[in-house]
């Protein structure tokens, strides 16, 4: 009974086996293609280990699993660093940056999970496939290149919306900022209250990176200009060029940040204008499929009918 079953669910192993293997090998060229191909400029690890620390206790506090990952971490960070995976590791580093830093991990330790995550489809992928057909289970190990796709994913997607949540929270900020500013308090008070204002929210998390570097001695031009290395948005480019040159040439922050919270805002409505018009272009093609197919079925019973009559009649 077991052989007939074997032979049986067999071919739909077999099948499985070649799409999950089709699948990791889709996901190594993905990988490959998007580290060789020109990307925009990479964003330096400027970040200290206190805001790492923070980061990863939220983490610990948030979800149980991390926990569980961090545990293996001892063992799979030195073995990773044994292998040659330089390449994907710079990769990784780079959206794990881009991302913010969820969780206060090393670069080392993003490339352990990945490799983790690998291992952990791979290994029930080895075993099935060594029930059926014991002479193929060797090509399961090819499942553990989908770790480190599906990380460089996450965090691709993780990245692109970290940067859309900043872009669309700034003029809010700057807002805030003004109002805190014109009733008296100063820029780092200010900060504060954008930090209360947006917990959890990356704009609240770079603004208390930034607060953490001036409580430990770091100027305000390097602290802003960190700012600008951990979320290089042109937004937060103007924000940052705007505050260095007011203070250095002692103009009052307000007025600037004023000033730029109109441009700004006055900037977003000309993006949704663009966006109105792109799509605009973009419903064109569907609407014309949807008018064919109502210019059809309103006419289609006078065709079909005129064609049979004349058909009948010849």
């Amino acid at each position: 009974m077991f052989d007939d079953a074997a032979h049986v669910a067999g071919p739909g192993i077999l099948m499985a086996a070649c799409l999950l293997i089709g699948l990791a090998v889709g996901l190594l060229c993905y990988v490959v293609a998007r580290s060789v191909s020109p990307t925009a400029r990479p964003i330096a690890a400027v970040i200290g280990d206190a805001q790492l620390r923070i980061r990863r206790e939220r983490a610990h506090q948030e979800s149980t699993l991390f926990g569980l990952a961090m545990s293996f971490m001892p063992v799979m960070v030195p073995t990773v660093r044994k292998l040659p995976f330089e390449s994907i590791r710079d990769s990784l580093a780079q959206r794990y940056a881009r991302a913010g830093w969820p969780g206060g991990l090393s670069d080392d330790e993003v490339l352990a999970i990945a490799v983790l995550i690998g291992l952990v489809i791979a290994i029930p992928a080895i075993a099935v496939i060594a029930v059926f057909q014991p002479l193929a289970a060797p090509v399961g190990i090819l499942a553990a290149i989908l770790g480190p796709g599906i990380v460089s994913m996450s965090l691709g997607s993780r990245g692109d919306q970290r940067e859309l949540a900043i872009s669309r929270a700034m003029p809010f900020v700057l807002d805030l900022l003004v109002l805190t500013m014109r009733a008296g308090a100063s820029l780092t008070i200010a900060m504060e209250r954008v930090t209360t204002d947006y917990a959890g929210h990356p704009v609240g998390v770079e603004f208390k990176a930034t607060l953490t570097d001036l409580e430990v001695g770091a100027t305000l031009k390097q602290a802003f200009r960190n700012l600008l290395d951990r979320a290089p948005l042109p937004v937060v480019r103007t924000f940052v060029d705007d505050v260095i040159q007011a203070e250095e040439l002692g103009r009052p922050i307000a007025d600037t940040l004023e000033r730029l919270a109109d441009r700004v805002r006055i900037r977003r409505v000309q993006d949704a204008v663009d966006t109105a018009g792109k799509a605009k272009v973009m419903v064109l093609a569907p609407g014309m499929l949807v008018l064919v197919a109502t210019l059809l079925v309103l006419f289609a019973p006078f065709i079909v009918r005129w064609y049979y009559g004349g058909y009948g009649g010849g």
